[in-house]
């Protein structure tokens, strides 16, 4: 199998999710905040948590759900 790294920088990433499009969203721990991973490497910010989000899954209805 091979691997490539996309994206790095991370501050202790867990809880992740594929999306439909590629990207990928996942929860920062230390930094506090949902993250979104495109395929190309691009992160953006999806929202800050507070706390230490450290699990996420989306629902039946479509939404994302984050555990702490």
């Amino acid at each position: 199998m091979d691997m490539q790294l996309v994206a790095e920088g991370f501050q202790f990433p867990e809880g992740p999710i594929a999306m439909n499009d590629g990207s990928v969203i996942l929860t920062e721990i230390k930094a506090q905040r949902l993250t979104r991973v495109t395929p190309d490497g691009t992160k953006t910010t999806v929202v800050e948590t507070g706390g230490g989000p450290n699990g996420a899954a989306i629902g039946p209805d479509g939404a994302i759900y984050i555990t702490n």
